[in-house]
């Protein structure tokens, strides 16, 4: 027992000590190229696929249902991967080996959706794609935490979120391009930056050197066999019954908040392109290129509003955003009743960006901050996409029915609906901030203790 009481406060010695180097923003924005590789295949996706799914359905319950396709893979994989991802060790670190083999499979699949000749090879062609990007999703986003300390991980996640962006930023613009490159050409050339991206990635970050990655190597080697032998995945379900029993429930209620507004969130995207062109009257080239209007002012923001959250906290920034996002939402629902022109829509647009960057940027941050141990971060960033892909999966759903129950012009109210319900969820969660509560160190403390206690 006192050996490995021996080994926890080494841990904390360790863990003091490396919270005390600066923050790399070089380094992290290099990271950001693995989160960047995913936004720019699905923004072009996004915009696109439903427009190829039109020409084979017409109710939008069913086109939300089946753009739902590669948030079902990833509500499943999502929390597996993460978990065996946090007990995978090789040469190349525990997060690089499945960008290595997730992000090339993803680009063939995505080059060859526009090769598609019926539904059924549509279909197909978007499961395969869903997959390999699902295969690395959560390996992405959690590969920053491994490098970036707690303190500055909301400026972290912020370069994470800005480099997405510019991958949506990107994505979303080509469907300009598309009547003169054509859609297949604007798939090869997004799948060429995917590799291109990963290429850079394994040129400039070696994991096997993140602080995260050589405490827990430290740990294994100065505990011996013993606690190898404990290396487990601890699993989706025993995670949620581990949240579930804490007598302070802000874990549950944060991944509630972040269910709602996903579900919002989701459901708007993927009715979008549909809402410019019937309720809105553009031509499909500028209803699609709508969600561009929401990325730039997130790319300009993000960064900025980072320092935020060190002002008024990260609960409170994110009610705000939420905030922006309800008032916005019914603004744009009276200008798109009376067919407002782009440049007067771009104002809501550009608001639903600033806000989207107060919550984004914060809201994984919290999850991370809730996780017991170093360790459990991947799998608690499981959880985060548990929460968010699960609503991905209903949102176009519920979305797109209550859209054809209502019409078309109350697709954003309906999306409204469900960010009022993440601010009542948000007003519940008591923890996450960056300085710890008493309960708060206990409660690591208690964790970090279990290490050497069975």
């Amino acid at each position: 027992m006192s050996k490995y009481l021996l080994l926890s406060f080494k841990k904390r010695k360790m863990m003091t000590k490396m919270s005390e180097s600066k923050f790399r923003a070089g380094q992290t924005f290099t990271i950001g190229l693995a989160f960047f590789s995913s936004e720019i295949a699905w923004s072009l996706y996004n915009a696109q696929v439903p427009l190829l799914l039109g020409e084979y359905v017409t109710s939008f319950f069913i086109i939300g249902l089946l753009m739902a396709l590669d948030n079902i893979i990833g509500v499943i994989i999502q929390p597996i991967m993460g978990s065996i991802s946090d007990n995978t060790r090789t040469r190349f670190g525990r997060r690089m080996p499945y960008l290595i083999i997730g992000i090339p499979l993803g680009a063939i699949f995505f080059s060859l959706i526009p090769t598609e000749t019926s539904l059924i090879s549509l279909l197909i062609l978007m499961f395969f794609f869903g997959l390999s990007m699902g295969f690395y999703r959560s390996q992405a986003v959690t590969l920053m935490p491994d490098f970036v300390k707690p303190v500055n991980r909301s400026k972290g996640n912020a370069i994470i979120n800005l480099m997405g962006g510019f991958g949506v930023a990107i994505g979303y613009g080509l469907s300009i391009l598309l009547d003169t490159l054509g859609l297949q050409t604007l798939f090869i050339i997004v799948s060429c930056v995917m590799v291109v991206a990963l290429l850079v990635l394994l040129w400039r970050i070696k994991e096997r050197d993140s602080y995260s990655y050589q405490l827990i190597l430290q740990m294994e080697a100065e505990g011996g066999e013993k606690i190898k032998k404990e290396k487990t995945t601890p699993g989706l379900i025993e995670s949620i019954k581990d949240i579930a029993s804490e007598e302070d429930k802000s874990t549950i209620f944060i991944l509630l908040a972040i269910f709602c507004w996903f579900i919002g969130y989701q459901g708007i995207v993927a009715l979008i392109s549909i809402y410019g062109v019937q309720v809105l009257g553009y031509s499909e080239g500028l209803a699609g290129f709508l969600p561009f209007l929401v990325t730039v002012p997130l790319l300009i923001s993000i960064y900025p509003l980072s320092y935020l959250p060190g002002k008024i906290g990260r609960r409170n920034t994110i009610k705000i955003g939420v905030v922006v996002w309800i008032l916005m939402l019914v603004i744009g629902f009276f200008l798109g009743l009376n067919q407002a022109p782009l440049f007067l829509m771009a104002i809501p647009l550009a608001f639903l960006g600033l806000g989207w960057a107060m919550i984004n940027t914060n809201s994984i941050v919290i999850v991370w901050e809730l996780a017991p141990t170093e360790e459990k971060i991947g799998t608690y960033t499981g959880l985060y996409y548990f929460s968010s892909y699960l609503a991905a999966i209903l949102g176009p759903m519920v979305v797109g029915g209550l859209t054809d129950l209502f019409g078309i012009p109350s697709l954003l109210l309906n999306g409204a609906v469900f960010f009022i319900l993440a601010f009542v969820m948000m007003l519940l969660v008591k923890r996450g901030e960056v300085e710890l509560t008493e309960e708060e160190k206990l409660a690591r403390q208690k964790a970090i203790q279990e290490i050497g206690r069975d």
